[in-house]
Protein backbone atom coordinates (compact mmCIF):
# COMPACT_ATOMS: atom_id res chain seq x y z
CA UNK A 1 0.00 0.00 0.00
CA UNK A 2 1.03 3.56 -0.60
CA UNK A 3 0.26 6.40 1.54
CA UNK A 4 1.12 9.77 1.65
CA UNK A 5 0.26 12.71 3.49
CA UNK A 6 1.21 16.61 3.18
CA UNK A 7 0.36 19.15 5.25
CA UNK A 8 -0.97 22.42 3.46
CA UNK A 9 0.99 25.88 3.77
CA UNK A 10 -0.52 29.02 5.57
CA UNK A 11 -3.08 30.45 5.56
CA UNK A 12 -4.76 26.96 4.48
CA UNK A 13 -3.49 25.75 7.16
CA UNK A 14 -5.77 27.58 9.62
CA UNK A 15 -8.31 25.72 8.18
CA UNK A 16 -7.31 21.86 6.48
CA UNK A 17 -4.79 19.82 9.99
CA UNK A 18 -4.16 17.39 6.44
CA UNK A 19 -4.05 15.53 3.19
CA UNK A 20 -3.71 12.12 2.96
CA UNK A 21 -3.59 9.81 0.06
CA UNK A 22 -3.95 5.97 0.18
CA UNK A 23 -3.84 3.43 -2.53
CA UNK A 24 -2.75 -0.49 -3.40
CA UNK A 25 -3.98 -3.49 -1.39
CA UNK A 26 -6.25 -3.47 1.60
CA UNK A 27 -7.98 -6.52 2.10
CA UNK A 28 -9.51 -7.00 5.13
CA UNK A 29 -7.08 -4.40 6.57
CA UNK A 30 -8.62 -2.48 9.67
CA UNK A 31 -7.88 0.67 11.42
CA UNK A 32 -9.16 2.28 14.98
CA UNK A 33 -10.23 5.45 14.56
CA UNK A 34 -9.17 7.57 18.24
CA UNK A 35 -11.85 11.08 18.01
CA UNK A 36 -9.84 13.90 17.48
CA UNK A 37 -12.70 16.71 16.80
CA UNK A 38 -11.97 16.91 13.34
CA UNK A 39 -14.10 16.56 10.58
CA UNK A 40 -13.17 14.41 7.09
CA UNK A 41 -14.23 14.41 3.36
CA UNK A 42 -12.88 10.77 1.70
CA UNK A 43 -12.85 11.12 -2.11
CA UNK A 44 -12.92 7.70 -3.16
CA UNK A 45 -12.16 5.97 -5.99
CA UNK A 46 -13.66 2.93 -5.97
CA UNK A 47 -12.91 1.34 -2.15
CA UNK A 48 -15.34 -0.80 0.23
CA UNK A 49 -15.17 1.08 3.22
CA UNK A 50 -16.88 -0.98 6.14
CA UNK A 51 -17.62 0.88 9.21
CA UNK A 52 -18.10 -1.11 12.41
CA UNK A 53 -20.91 -0.50 14.74
CA UNK A 54 -21.35 -1.24 18.27
CA UNK A 55 -23.10 -4.19 17.72
CA UNK A 56 -20.29 -6.09 15.84
CA UNK A 57 -22.96 -4.89 12.33
CA UNK A 58 -20.92 -3.46 9.21
CA UNK A 59 -22.18 -0.59 7.02
CA UNK A 60 -20.67 -0.26 3.60
CA UNK A 61 -19.76 2.88 2.09
CA UNK A 62 -18.33 3.13 -1.80
CA UNK A 63 -19.01 7.55 -2.47
CA UNK A 64 -17.30 9.99 -1.41
CA UNK A 65 -18.31 11.28 2.43
CA UNK A 66 -17.56 13.83 4.63
CA UNK A 67 -17.42 12.00 8.34
CA UNK A 68 -18.26 14.61 11.63
CA UNK A 69 -16.70 14.95 14.53
CA UNK A 70 -16.61 11.34 16.70
CA UNK A 71 -17.17 11.61 20.63
CA UNK A 72 -16.12 7.97 20.50
CA UNK A 73 -13.83 5.28 18.74
CA UNK A 74 -14.81 3.21 15.63
CA UNK A 75 -13.74 0.82 13.09
CA UNK A 76 -12.88 1.21 9.69
CA UNK A 77 -12.61 -1.67 7.55
CA UNK A 78 -11.31 -2.05 3.95
CA UNK A 79 -12.21 -4.56 0.96
CA UNK A 80 -9.52 -5.75 -1.36
CA UNK A 81 -8.21 -2.59 -2.58
CA UNK A 82 -7.89 0.88 -1.01
CA UNK A 83 -7.75 4.04 -3.34
CA UNK A 84 -8.84 7.70 -1.03
CA UNK A 85 -8.06 10.75 -0.66
CA UNK A 86 -8.70 12.75 2.32
CA UNK A 87 -8.97 16.16 3.69
CA UNK A 88 -9.13 16.74 7.57
CA UNK A 89 -10.26 19.77 8.63
CA UNK A 90 -9.56 21.90 11.76
CA UNK A 91 -12.41 23.00 14.08
CA UNK A 92 -14.46 25.80 12.56
CA UNK A 93 -11.99 24.78 9.18
CA UNK A 94 -14.64 22.70 7.59
CA UNK A 95 -17.51 25.06 8.30
CA UNK A 96 -15.18 28.34 7.00
CA UNK A 97 -14.68 26.63 4.23
CA UNK A 98 -18.12 25.02 3.25
CA UNK A 99 -20.38 26.81 5.20
CA UNK A 100 -21.89 24.39 6.99
CA UNK A 101 -21.83 23.68 10.53
CA UNK A 102 -19.53 20.74 11.98
CA UNK A 103 -22.33 19.95 14.48
CA UNK A 104 -24.84 19.62 11.27
CA UNK A 105 -22.21 16.33 10.17
CA UNK A 106 -23.38 13.90 12.18
CA UNK A 107 -21.28 10.91 13.05
CA UNK A 108 -22.74 8.75 10.70
CA UNK A 109 -21.33 10.07 7.05
CA UNK A 110 -22.59 11.89 4.30
CA UNK A 111 -22.49 11.58 0.89
CA UNK A 112 -19.75 14.36 -0.27
CA UNK A 113 -22.52 15.77 -3.01
CA UNK A 114 -24.92 17.09 -0.46
CA UNK A 115 -22.74 18.78 1.12
CA UNK A 116 -20.57 20.44 -1.52
CA UNK A 117 -22.83 19.92 -4.58
CA UNK A 118 -21.49 19.16 -7.74
CA UNK A 119 -18.01 20.33 -7.37
CA UNK A 120 -17.45 16.83 -6.03
CA UNK A 121 -17.70 14.82 -8.96
CA UNK A 122 -15.73 17.50 -10.84
CA UNK A 123 -12.62 17.00 -8.31
CA UNK A 124 -12.89 13.36 -8.21
CA UNK A 125 -12.68 13.07 -12.47
CA UNK A 126 -9.76 15.92 -12.37
CA UNK A 127 -8.14 13.63 -9.48
CA UNK A 128 -8.75 10.45 -11.34
CA UNK A 129 -7.46 11.70 -14.63
CA UNK A 130 -3.64 11.89 -12.91
CA UNK A 131 -1.91 9.10 -12.45
CA UNK A 132 0.84 10.93 -10.33
CA UNK A 133 -0.24 10.75 -6.31
CA UNK A 134 1.95 14.10 -5.43
CA UNK A 135 -0.07 15.87 -8.54
CA UNK A 136 -3.09 14.52 -7.57
CA UNK A 137 -2.80 16.03 -3.86
CA UNK A 138 -1.93 19.63 -5.77
CA UNK A 139 -4.97 19.21 -7.22
CA UNK A 140 -6.56 18.93 -4.44
CA UNK A 141 -4.97 22.41 -2.44
CA UNK A 142 -5.68 24.30 -5.42
CA UNK A 143 -9.64 23.27 -5.55
CA UNK A 144 -9.17 23.75 -1.79
CA UNK A 145 -8.22 27.35 -2.09
CA UNK A 146 -10.22 28.08 -4.15
CA UNK A 147 -12.80 27.41 -1.66
CA UNK A 148 -10.28 30.18 0.91
CA UNK A 149 -11.29 32.71 -1.48
CA UNK A 150 -14.84 32.77 -0.62
CA UNK A 151 -14.63 31.50 3.01
CA UNK A 152 -17.13 32.71 5.96
CA UNK A 153 -14.85 35.08 8.05
CA UNK A 154 -17.64 34.74 10.67
CA UNK A 155 -15.32 33.38 13.42
CA UNK A 156 -11.64 34.45 12.47
CA UNK A 157 -11.17 35.24 16.41
CA UNK A 158 -12.32 31.82 17.45
CA UNK A 159 -9.85 30.45 15.11
CA UNK A 160 -6.98 32.46 15.98
CA UNK A 161 -7.32 30.89 19.58
CA UNK A 162 -8.14 27.58 18.16
CA UNK A 163 -4.37 28.16 16.66
CA UNK A 164 -2.33 28.69 19.94
CA UNK A 165 -4.73 25.62 21.55
CA UNK A 166 -4.00 23.29 18.60
CA UNK A 167 0.12 24.66 19.16
CA UNK A 168 -0.11 23.59 22.51
CA UNK A 169 -1.00 19.79 21.89
CA UNK A 170 -4.34 20.76 24.18
CA UNK A 171 -1.99 21.75 26.92
CA UNK A 172 -3.31 25.43 27.50
CA UNK A 173 -6.53 26.27 29.39
CA UNK A 174 -9.12 27.69 27.51
CA UNK A 175 -9.09 31.11 29.61
CA UNK A 176 -5.46 30.97 29.10
CA UNK A 177 -6.13 31.98 24.89
CA UNK A 178 -9.33 33.70 25.47
CA UNK A 179 -9.89 37.59 25.48
CA UNK A 180 -10.85 37.89 28.63
CA UNK A 181 -14.26 36.84 30.17
CA UNK A 182 -16.00 38.21 26.65
CA UNK A 183 -13.63 36.20 24.65
CA UNK A 184 -13.91 33.11 26.86
CA UNK A 185 -17.48 33.17 26.28
CA UNK A 186 -17.38 33.39 22.35
CA UNK A 187 -14.81 30.48 22.40
CA UNK A 188 -17.53 28.68 24.35
CA UNK A 189 -20.37 29.75 22.27
CA UNK A 190 -18.60 29.19 19.08
CA UNK A 191 -18.10 25.46 20.34
CA UNK A 192 -21.70 25.19 20.89
CA UNK A 193 -23.28 26.28 17.81
CA UNK A 194 -20.57 25.53 15.35
CA UNK A 195 -18.55 22.38 16.47
CA UNK A 196 -21.01 20.28 18.32
CA UNK A 197 -18.49 19.49 21.48
CA UNK A 198 -16.78 21.71 24.20
CA UNK A 199 -13.53 23.23 24.19
CA UNK A 200 -12.41 21.02 26.90
CA UNK A 201 -13.50 17.97 25.43
CA UNK A 202 -11.69 18.84 22.28
CA UNK A 203 -8.73 19.99 24.38
CA UNK A 204 -8.28 16.16 25.44
CA UNK A 205 -8.57 15.17 22.01
CA UNK A 206 -5.54 17.37 21.46
CA UNK A 207 -3.29 15.98 23.73
CA UNK A 208 -4.57 12.68 23.55
CA UNK A 209 -3.39 12.73 19.15
CA UNK A 210 -0.37 14.33 20.83
CA UNK A 211 0.50 11.14 23.27
CA UNK A 212 -0.73 8.50 20.14
CA UNK A 213 2.29 10.18 18.35
CA UNK A 214 4.38 10.53 21.01
CA UNK A 215 4.16 7.09 21.74
CA UNK A 216 4.41 5.83 17.97
CA UNK A 217 7.95 6.94 18.40
CA UNK A 218 9.28 5.72 21.57
CA UNK A 219 11.29 2.48 21.77
CA UNK A 220 10.80 2.54 25.67
CA UNK A 221 7.84 4.10 27.56
CA UNK A 222 8.06 5.53 31.08
CA UNK A 223 4.20 6.12 31.87
CA UNK A 224 5.11 8.53 34.77
CA UNK A 225 6.79 11.06 32.09
CA UNK A 226 3.38 10.66 30.23
CA UNK A 227 2.08 11.57 33.36
CA UNK A 228 3.66 14.29 33.81
CA UNK A 229 4.32 16.00 30.83
CA UNK A 230 0.48 16.01 29.41
CA UNK A 231 -0.57 17.11 32.74
CA UNK A 232 -2.69 14.13 34.16
CA UNK A 233 -3.16 13.98 37.99
CA UNK A 234 -1.96 10.55 38.06
CA UNK A 235 -1.51 7.48 36.42
CA UNK A 236 -5.06 6.52 37.26
CA UNK A 237 -6.22 9.46 35.14
CA UNK A 238 -3.99 8.48 32.53
CA UNK A 239 -5.44 4.94 32.46
CA UNK A 240 -8.94 6.20 32.38
CA UNK A 241 -8.18 9.12 29.26
CA UNK A 242 -7.16 5.93 27.13
CA UNK A 243 -10.33 3.88 27.85
CA UNK A 244 -12.48 7.03 27.15
CA UNK A 245 -10.84 7.86 23.90
CA UNK A 246 -9.58 4.12 22.84
CA UNK A 247 -11.83 1.50 25.26
CA UNK A 248 -7.97 0.02 26.14
CA UNK A 249 -5.45 0.19 28.56
CA UNK A 250 -2.53 2.60 27.97
CA UNK A 251 -0.69 -1.55 27.88
CA UNK A 252 -3.19 -2.56 25.41
CA UNK A 253 -3.05 0.08 23.50
CA UNK A 254 0.51 -0.12 23.16
CA UNK A 255 0.50 -3.78 22.31
CA UNK A 256 -1.74 -2.67 18.97
CA UNK A 257 -0.59 0.95 18.12
CA UNK A 258 -0.47 0.64 14.64
CA UNK A 259 -4.27 -0.28 14.64
CA UNK A 260 -5.15 2.89 15.51
CA UNK A 261 -5.02 6.44 13.86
Amino acid sequence: MIAKIIKPDYPLSKFVESIYCYTGEASGMRQQIIPDGKTDLLLNFGTAIYILDDDKSKRVITESIFQGIRKRPYTFEFGKQLNIIGIRFHPLGFSSLFRFREKEITENPVNAELIAGNTIKEIEEKIAGEPVVSRKLAIVVKWLYDFFIKRDKTNLKVSDALDELNSSKGLLKIKDIADGEAGYKRIQRTFSEYIGISPKLYSRMLRFDSIHNELRKLSNVDWMDIVAKYDFHDQSHLVKEFKFFTGATPAEFLSKIDLYV
